[in-house]
């Protein structure tokens, strides 16, 4: 078992459901989309391409995941201010991203804004998301 990775590996059936959910919203191949691909800079979503797949993965699988939910899971009980002071990810912020999104700790680095969070999503986070979620955990 791996020590680093909390979240247990990912049951296919969602994995793929997730990932044509993916293909579709942004009308690319599936075959294009792996768990892997980062849905900004390897699949050109764009923001609003989010909410696409958000409804789109919570009618599939009977969740609800909103926006305050996914703030509140990066921040964990900091304060905006002691997550992200001036907008650039703390210390601590930066280990509470790479607890949530394991598939992208190498891309979760000293430096990292706010903003680019949504860039750190692939089609995995939203795997993870969705487990989650069926486990009954708060996202």
């Amino acid at each position: 078992m791996s020590e680093a990775a909390p979240i247990p590996a990912s049951d296919p059936e969602i994995a793929e459901k997730v990932r044509l959910i993916v293909a579709e919203a942004l009308a690319l191949d599936p075959a294009a989309v792996k768990n892997e691909s980062l849905l900004m800079a390897d699949l050109g979503a764009e923001s609003l391409d989010y909410l696409d797949i958000v409804f789109k993965i919570e009618r599939t699988f009977g969740i609800q995941i909103t926006r305050g939910e996914m703030q509140k899971a990066a921040r964990g009980d900091m304060s905006d201010e002691e997550f992200a002071p001036g907008g650039v990810v703390s210390d601590k912020g930066l280990e509470r991203l790479r607890e949530l999104m394991p598939e992208a700790k190498d891309r979760i680095a000293p430096g990292l804004r706010a903003v680019q969070i949504l860039g750190l999503f692939s089609v995995q986070t939203f795997v993870n998301m969705v487990e989650a979620k069926k486990r009954g955990v708060v996202v």
